[in-house]
């Protein structure tokens, strides 16, 4: 369990730090005990020293085993006596002895000597006066640390038991504890949310502890019903909406069919009674033999336009799957335009393309976009009035299709039509590519085209973008994948 070993390891730091503040305690006490008692044994020598007259006023040691007056103390510390005043010496203060026993009575340091060894110093005043004259003394009496190694280890040795022994009950303790009172939950907790993330929201969790883990158990139970409630509630709305959906479509539809039909209706209703007309005429024997011709002449003509109007619906009601083979966009566009030159010369309209610098061949189906480009330069030669140009770029983007947001963004080759027409108004431009939808005059147009365009682009997984501002022009851009591309 990782969260038990972190609460193990950071339970371990502080009781290291805290176990590691008490020996240094404790040696720092076990120190002070011993200089208290050094303290109180030069107090002792200090009082056996004023009982003796002859004491030597010089700055060397006494020997204490032959002095009357400590012999009997049997002590080892080093002791000399310092004349205040007259003595260059300097204690292990680094100051005069006469400066420190000015500012305190008694003064006890500890300092290491010149040869390495820990020892305590103890300076006091000394009230025997010498028989000769008198000199103000005092007494620097100093021993050796000789525990000092041994109250190290055995505060080291008992730091490290208490430390073992804190730390192995401390650690089964958390382990144990740690695992059944934080892990086990912890566990349960995460397989529960791992069925939550998956859409299970059955089987609440049920933990037997009185803590902060069984109210957040609590809490997503909670969270679980909620869910399952607003997940049926959405569900209703859901169907309800679905429905009213395709109720929807299906006005739609009917709604589409009747624009068809009017729109058919319509385009088919002049030339069928121009037929009818000339059909009367031819039976009434009244014509001579070239009104005939001439009025069966008409008949075919109408006919005929009858006939595409009629072969029109069937390819947009019926639109073939693309027959792909790799073309070159560059020619295909060039051979669009030559085709429809006439019709653009006729009506005073120029056509200016604008190919790839480097040709691209791509996995199209040839007539289909080259229906494509017809209707679109029908419409744009229509939209002008007079003079006028319709200008064709070839282009390659990176583009994010309209109908799939989610996806990356892809490699498309790009056709735009644009001219200098009329433009169409905002409130048609969802309507351009209605069936049957057209702003042309009765006899130009079948309001197919478009339609028809933007289905073949649709079967290649392309689209369409339209702009266009009355009274300066539209700009129509062809979106086509290019999934097979291939440098010519």
């Amino acid at each position: 369990m990782r969260l038990a070993a972190k609460l193990i390891l950071l339970f371990l730091a502080g009781i290291f730090l805290l176990v590691s503040f008490f020996a240094y305690a404790t040696i720092e006490s076990d120190r002070k005990l011993a200089l208290l008692e050094h303290q109180q044994q030069a107090k002792v020598i200090a009082e056996a020293l004023e009982q003796d007259p002859q004491l030597p006023s010089s700055s060397e040691f006494l020997d204490a085993s032959i002095n009357p007056y400590l012999a009997p103390l049997k002590i080892r510390s080093r002791i000399r006596v310092i004349e205040l005043g007259t003595d260059t010496f300097e204690t292990a203060f680094g100051k005069p002895p006469e400066i420190i026993l000015k500012e305190q009575e008694i003064t006890s340091i500890y300092r290491i000597d010149e040869s390495g060894q820990k020892r305590f110093y103890t300076y006091l005043p000394l009230s025997t006066i010498n028989s000769k004259e008198s000199v103000e003394r005092g007494l620097e009496i100093s021993d050796a640390d000789l525990g000092d190694t041994q109250r190290l280890r055995r505060s080291l040795v008992s730091s490290l038991l208490a430390f073992l022994g804190i730390t192995t009950l401390s650690a089964s303790i958390i382990w144990i504890g740690g695992l059944k009172m934080v892990g086990k939950p912890l566990n349960a907790l995460t397989e529960k949310v791992h069925r939550i993330g998956q859409g299970d929201f059955s089987s609440p969790l049920t933990l037997n502890s009185n803590d902060e883990l069984a109210d957040l158990s609590h809490a997503i139970n909670e969270m679980c019903d909620q869910l399952e409630l607003q997940r049926k509630t959405i569900a209703s709305e859901s169907k309800s909406k679905i429905e009213a959906l395709e109720q929807l479509r299906h006005s739609d539809r009917l709604t589409s069919v009747g624009q068809m039909a009017a729109g058919f209706a319509h385009e088919i209703g002049t030339p069928l009674n121009v037929v009818l007309g000339r059909a009367e005429l031819i039976v009434s024997g009244e014509l001579d033999v070239a009104d005939v011709k001439k009025n069966a002449v008409t008949i075919k003509e109408e006919s005929l336009r009858i006939s595409k109007i009629v072969r029109s619906l069937l390819d947009f009601s019926r639109p073939q799957k693309p027959q792909r083979s790799l073309v070159s966009i560059n020619q295909l566009a060039s051979k669009t335009v030559d085709t429809m030159q006439p019709l653009a010369t006729k009506q005073g309209v120029r056509i200016q393309i604008n190919p790839l610098a480097s040709d691209l061949t791509v996995s199209i189906d040839y007539a289909q976009i080259e229906q494509v480009f017809t209707n679109l330069l029908i419409n744009g030669i229509h939209s002008i009035q007079g003079d006028g140009l319709i200008e064709i770029n070839l282009l390659t983007q990176q583009k994010l299709s309209p109908d799939n947001m989610g996806a990356d963004s892809q490699q498309c080759i790009v056709i735009e039509f644009r001219d200098s027409g009329t433009g169409i108004p905002s409130e048609h431009l969802n309507q351009i590519f209605d069936p049957f939808f057209t702003t042309k005059t009765i006899g130009e147009g079948t309001g197919l085209g478009l339609a028809i365009a933007h289905g073949i682009v649709k079967e290649h997984l392309g689209w369409i973008e339209v702009q266009s501002t009355v009274g300066q022009g539209s700009t129509f851009r062809v979106y086509i994948p290019t999934d097979s591309t291939y440098k010519s």
